[in-house]
């Protein structure tokens, strides 16, 4: 008998992974297919070396996994690890026998094949629709939630969420502890779950840290080394006492990186500027780099200061195509735009696959729409190449000292983008507390009004 999506057991179903991140109608149909099996106290579901490829799902009921003898775990129909399909190796390498009657669906491995979306319909492809997800996302048991409606596991086939969040491993830090440091080999790619922490870089030894932005429950980072195949960039320190949980570079690069990004050539590239709207170029490079050259029309936003102009990119609503010199920091950049629903593609190849006459050399000046030319940092970076300022002076130095020199310059370079990034979060810090301000002093003041009616109606 068919399962109705909307009975107990359908609920039940419902909050399972990955059918939680399956659309609604794919969810009922699924449903319409399945039905509910029974087995009686002291029977198996399987057992050990079974290689039939299977999805073993608890509706009611408690079951024993064992290995031989051996007693691993005993999982409930109404526990967390419930949510997860059981023992889901093939074949398999434990037994579970049922420690009462018993209640259970099984699917195919074919079930979750995903067809391929488009890129406008990734926003709904994994939306989890009961009526209470959006309480659900609030609590901190269901941090997965929230995760599952991030835009980058949005495009994720749901094969390869289950074993995502199969290998999750969990971590605690106490306030105050770092995590890693700027420089270390990247490893692992994180999840807060519970509590805040500070994301900080020294342009050099030399240098001042600068805080460049603090992260809280259900954001994500750690994937820039691990795409770019670079040393970290930052520094990560808990902020509060915090839980966050982390999958590994091999499972991070086969379940997420390879799926989730998508890349464009320089043909292709060269066509889709033909289009309207026109995409933007953005080179991600150092700017003494991108001085030196870069594509026609591209526009420059160091890497590391990328995260400080999320907010002025979205205003533009248009495709961005990343370049870097070999497109390996660009895959970061483009997981990090895509994290915060911009549309992004890779330059595959990077700058190196552009021919020398598509190129230009110096600073380029662009200019957007008018109610965009004074907000927009896209613009602001290159304002900056047309006035003589720190980041103009030094330049001028680099191109005339000597290697040592151009070392030097660089980092202070860096560090003034650092100090501009620094500015620019606490000018948006200030402007949000400002609107709040206002907001405030309105409820203030409509509170006065009746007041005021309810002492003159005395």
């Amino acid at each position: 008998m068919a399962v109705n999506p909307n009975s107990p057991d359908g609920q039940i179903l419902r909050k399972a992974f990955p059918l939680a991140t399956m659309p609604g109608h794919e969810f009922s149909l699924l449903c319409a297919e399945i039905n509910i099996s029974e087995i009686s106290k002291g029977n198996f579901l399987f057992t050990r070396n079974d290689s039939t490829e299977a999805f073993i799902y608890l509706i009611e009921g408690s079951v024993s996994l064992e290995a031989g003898t051996l007693k691993v775990d005993s999982i409930s129909a109404d526990s967390d690890s419930a949510k997860f399909a059981l023992a889901h190796q093939f074949p398999r390498k434990i037994s579970a026998r049922a420690i009462s009657d018993v209640r259970y669906i099984s699917l195919k491995l074919n079930a979750f094949d995903q067809q391929e979306v488009k890129y406008e319909e990734k926003e709904s492809a994994y939306m989890i629709d009961n009526d209470d997800s959006e309480k659900d996302a609030k609590n901190e048991d269901d941090w997965m939630s929230t995760l599952l409606k991030s835009p980058i596991f949005q495009r994720l086939p749901a094969n390869n969420l289950q074993q995502i969040i199969m290998s999750l491993q969990e971590v605690k830090l106490e306030k105050g502890e770092v995590l890693f440091h700027q420089g270390d080999i990247g490893d692992y790619y994180y999840v807060v779950r519970k509590g805040r922490c500070t994301l900080s870089r020294k342009a050099s030894e030399r240098t001042k840290e600068i805080i460049l932005t603090e992260l809280g429950a259900n954001e994500t980072f750690g994937e820039d080394s691990l795409l770019s195949g670079e040393p970290r960039s930052v520094t990560v320190t808990a902020a509060t006492d915090m839980v966050l949980s982390r999958i590994d570079k091999e499972r991070f690069i086969n379940l997420i990186k390879i799926p989730a990004l998508t890349y464009i050539t320089y043909p292709e590239l060269s066509h889709e500027q033909t289009k309207e709207p026109v995409p933007i170029l953005l080179d991600i490079r150092p700017t003494t780099e991108f001085n030196e050259r870069h594509l026609k029309g591209s526009r420059n936003i160091p890497f590391f200061t990328l995260r400080m102009h999320i907010r002025d990119i979205k205003i533009e609503s248009k495709k961005i195509i990343i370049i870097c010199a070999e497109s390996h920091l660009s895959k970061a950049a483009a997981f990090t735009l895509i994290q915060n629903k911009i549309d992004a593609v890779v330059l595959k190849g990077g700058l190196q696959t552009v021919p020398q006459d598509a190129c230009s050399t110096g600073k380029e000046i662009f200019s957007l729409d008018d109610h965009q030319q004074e907000k927009s940092p896209l613009v602001e970076t290159n304002k900056a190449a047309t006035t003589t300022d720190i980041s103009d002076t030094i330049d001028q130095q680099a191109s005339q000292s000597s290697a040592l020199n151009k070392d030097i310059n660089l980092e202070l370079q860096q560090e003034n983008h650092l100090l501009k990034a620094e500015v620019a979060r606490l000018n948006a810090e200030l402007d949000s507390t400002k609107k709040q301000y206002r907001m405030l002093y309105k409820q203030t003041e409509k509170l006065k009004e009746v007041l005021d009616k309810l002492k003159s109606s005395k």
